[in-house]
C-alpha cells in the first residue's frame, strides 16, 4: 500500500529537515530545507499552514544571512523577521529564548556592521574621509546599544560587548582623518590621534601602536639641515638622509636643533629632500640617456663591421668556388 504524506507533514519533514542540518552547522542545506517548507506553505490552501509560510521564509533567510555575511543578506532577513509576531519564540539552537522584535534590531546592526570595510592599516592612506564618516556613524549606532552583548554572538563571531566595539570603530574614523591632515597640519592630526587613543583601549596592539608613533613623530620638532628652516613632523614633514658625520660634526651642529642629527644621519625637510631627490633623477637620466644613446652608436658600428665582414667572406666564397671550377 502506498501512502501519500500530506501538505502539513511535508511541511514538518522540511522545517525538521533543515533543523537537522542547522544543527549540524550545514546552513546551505539547512537554508534549502527551510525555502523548500515556504514553498509548500505559500501554495497551501489550508490557512493554518500558509500562516507558517512567513516564519520559513524567515529561517532560510536568516541562515543565508549567516552563510553570506553581507549587508543586503542581513536586511532581508531583518525585514522578514519583522513581519513575525513579537511573541512568536524563535528557535535558533541558543540558550537564550529569542523573539523578533529583537532579532530584527540585532539583524539591522549586522548589516550595519557587515556594511563597513575592514581596517587594515596599510590601506588607510588610500582611505577617503567617506570611510571615516561610515565607521563613525556605526560606531556611534553600537554605543548608542550600550554595553550589551549580540545575541548572535556566537554565530557570527561577535564576542565583544556593543559599546567597546563602537569605540574601537570611532577611534578608526579618528585615524583616518587625522592622517588626512597630518602633512598639513601636524598640530591638528596630533589632537586627533590623541582621541583615536582614547578610543581604542580595546584595539589590537598594532592598531595602538601605530598611534603611538604617529605621535612620537608628529611631535618631533627639527630645523632642515639644507635650508635650516624649522620643521615638525618626523617621516612627514622631513626625513633622515645617510651622511658623513663626524665627531667634529656632531660636537659643533647637533645642539642646534634637536633632532637635529640621528646618528649617521641629519635632517631635511620634504622641500629639500625632493628638490635633491628629483635633481638626483634628473641627472641619473641624463647620464642613463647619454650611455643608452652611445650604447646604440657603438651597436650601429658593430653591426656595419659585421655586415662588411659577412660581405667579404661572401666574395671570398664566391671566389674560391669559380677557382675551383675552373
Amino acid at each position: 500500500m502506498i501512502f501519500f504524506k500530506s501538505e502539513v507533514e511535508k511541511f514538518n519533514d522540511s522545517m525538521s529537515k533543515g533543523f537537522s542540518d542547522r544543527s549540524k552547522g550545514d546552513f546551505s542545506g539547512a537554508v534549502r530545507n527551510f525555502l523548500q517548507a515556504h514553498e509548500i506553505a505559500s501554495k497551501s490552501r489550508d490557512p493554518d499552514l500558509m500562516g507558517k509560510a512567513d516564519l520559513a521564509l524567515f529561517y532560510a533567510l536568516f541562515y543565508d544571512a549567516l552563510v553570506k555575511g553581507t549587508p543586503d543578506s542581513f536586511k532581508r532577513a531583518a525585514e522578514q523577521c519583522r513581519k513575525l509576531g513579537a511573541s512568536t519564540e524563535l528557535d535558533l539552537g541558543l540558550a537564550n529564548k529569542v523573539f523578533p522584535p529583537d532579532l530584527t534590531r540585532e539583524l539591522e546592526i549586522l548589516a550595519e556592521i557587515s556594511s563597513l570595510p575592514t581596517f587594515d592599516l596599510g590601506k588607510i592612506g588610500s582611505m577617503d574621509l567617506s570611510v571615516a564618516d561610515r565607521y563613525e556613524g556605526v560606531g556611534s549606532l553600537l554605543l548608542a546599544e550600550g554595553s550589551r552583548r549580540l545575541i548572535l554572538e556566537d554565530l557570527v563571531g561577535l564576542h565583544e560587548s556593543l559599546n567597546v566595539m563602537g569605540f574601537r570603530l570611532l577611534g578608526y574614523s579618528r585615524i583616518i582623518r587625522a592622517v588626512k591632515v597630518e602633512e598639513n597640519e601636524p598640530g591638528n592630526a596630533m589632537e586627533i590621534y590623541s582621541e583615536a587613543l582614547a578610543f581604542l583601549q580595546q584595539a589590537t596592539p598594532e592598531v595602538r601602536d601605530f598611534v603611538n608613533n604617529k605621535l612620537a613623530k608628529l611631535g618631533k620638532t627639527t630645523r632642515c639641515w639644507v635650508c635650516h628652516r624649522e620643521i615638525q613632523g618626523e617621516e612627514i614633514n622631513y626625513v633622515y638622509l645617510p651622511a658623513s658625520v663626524n665627531e667634529y660634526v656632531k660636537t659643533r651642529y647637533e645642539r642646534d636643533a634637536p633632532y637635529l642629527i640621528d646618528g649617521k644621519r641629519i635632517a631635511v625637510c620634504r622641500v629639500c629632500y625632493t628638490m635633491i631627490r628629483d635633481l638626483s633623477d634628473k641627472i641619473s637620466k641624463y647620464y642613463y640617456d647619454q650611455a643608452i644613446k652611445e650604447m646604440r652608436q657603438m651597436e650601429e658600428r658593430i653591426n656595419a663591421r659585421l655586415r662588411e665582414l659577412q660581405a667579404r667572406v661572401d666574395l671570398l666564397r664566391a671566389t674560391t668556388v669559380r677557382f675551383e671550377r675552373k
